[in-house]
């Protein structure tokens, strides 16, 4: 019964927060300028964030020759669905996009890492059939995307690296949830610097849990401290529970630092706006 309660009281929190949050308070936090139609084509406001991710690909230039999109937690087809609307809204080329997610919803997170009520084991499966369905309407052909079934730990192999699947990130969108997922996905990027200076990081659930003690945001913060990354926020929409995050990574060491221990789950550091991590 106390479980039903949070989860009630959690997805009302969450629910509330689009309404607080129309398009243009958000804007009004950015550089961004969009004309009416553009703002036209943005209607379910923050649940369609990315929209705006290729206005910053063109900026940045991260788009390169072969920089590829990963994708992490697909199986709704909402992702794929608004980054590739968004870059033909552009007139850009969609590039080649990797697609990951085990459709059986969130594993276990790591002990003592707290997690919203909604966020049980299972939660947030779908069937294949939902994104293939999606991947159709958008008429993309089988050379256009790959998509890796199964766990993480079982799809994010060293060999595709080294035999060229994987190329460099242009964007990395991480819908993973949980601490644990997030950082398994990160580390892997980055240890295969697959992740550099240039590329940009997106967070659908930045804000579910408490910043830096549990969730995407603790990822991110060990993974800056580990490989020495430098980033700069370029927007966040929402606030708690429901905050969607895009990062630009600045500068990145490279080689992991040993000495980087995990943090306490509870121990929550101060953050810095103009870093994107804790000071």
């Amino acid at each position: 019964m106390i479980n039903w309660i949070q989860k009630k009281i959690f997805l009302r929190r969450w629910a509330a927060i689009a309404r607080r949050w129309p398009l243009e308070r958000f804007l009004a936090t950015t550089d961004l300028n969009l004309s009416d139609a553009e703002k036209q084509e943005i209607k379910l406001g923050i649940y369609e964030w990315r929209l705006l991710i290729p206005w910053y690909l063109a900026r940045f230039r991260s788009c390169g020759q072969d920089r590829q999109f990963y994708c992490f937690g697909v199986a709704h087809g909402s992702t794929v669905a608004g980054l590739v609307r968004g870059l033909r809204n552009r007139a850009m080329n969609v590039p080649h996009l990797h697609l990951f997610d085990s459709f059986e919803g969130l594993p276990k997170e790591e002990p003592g890492v707290a997690i919203p009520a909604v966020w049980e084991e299972g939660a947030f499966s779908a069937p294949r059939a939902k994104l293939l369905e999606t991947i159709e309407k958008l008429e993309l052909g089988s050379a256009d995307y790959s998509l890796h079934e199964g766990w993480f730990s079982e799809t994010l192999k060293d060999g595709l690296v080294r035999n060229g699947t994987f190329k460099p990130a242009a964007y990395v969108d991480i819908d993973a949830d949980l601490y644990n997922s997030t950082l398994e996905v990160l580390d892997f990027m980055f240890r295969h610097k697959l992740i550099d200076a240039g590329t940009l990081i997106g967070y659908d659930d930045w804000g579910d849990t408490d910043l830096w003690t549990a969730g995407e945001s603790r990822a991110h913060m060990e993974i800056a401290e580990k490989y020495g990354v430098q980033f700069a926020q370029l927007f966040s929409w929402g606030e708690q529970p429901s905050m969607r995050t895009l990062f630009l990574v600045v500068a990145a060491e490279g080689a992991p630092n040993a000495k980087v221990k995990r943090h306490n789950a509870y121990a929550a550091p101060v953050a810095s706006d103009e870093t994107g991590v804790p000071a």
